[in-house]
């Protein structure tokens, strides 16, 4: 299955047989054809440019909808207790204490 292939100078002797065998309108067709290819590839970039447009537009109005572009405003300030706060839970009041111990509300 070993076939040497043949050489560069062949093969190019062959393709230019090959064309002169070939008749003249043929040809034409051929040289057409091939132009038009090239036409065509060279206006895909047009295409590209168009479909990556349109991607930026529609993901410029996705993120409106979802509010990620958006800013709402400052964002609120946590809730702490100051120290003074704090140490009114610490106080104890004795009058609490007697009237707990008045009632029977401390048993239940």
């Amino acid at each position: 299955m070993n076939r040497s292939l043949p050489s560069d100078d062949t093969l190019r002797s062959l393709h230019a047989q090959s064309l002169h065998a070939l008749s003249p309108a043929t040809l034409d067709r051929l040289r057409q054809a091939r132009h038009g290819a090239t036409a065509a590839h060279r206006g895909r970039w047009r295409w590209w440019l168009a479909s990556a447009c349109s991607l930026v537009v529609a993901l410029g109005i996705g993120l409106q909808f979802t509010g990620h572009g958006t800013l709402t405003g400052p964002a609120p300030a946590p809730v702490l207790a100051s120290a003074e706060d704090n140490s009114a839970l610490y106080d104890e009041n004795p009058d609490l204490y007697l009237w707990l111990g008045d009632t029977d509300l401390a048993m239940e």
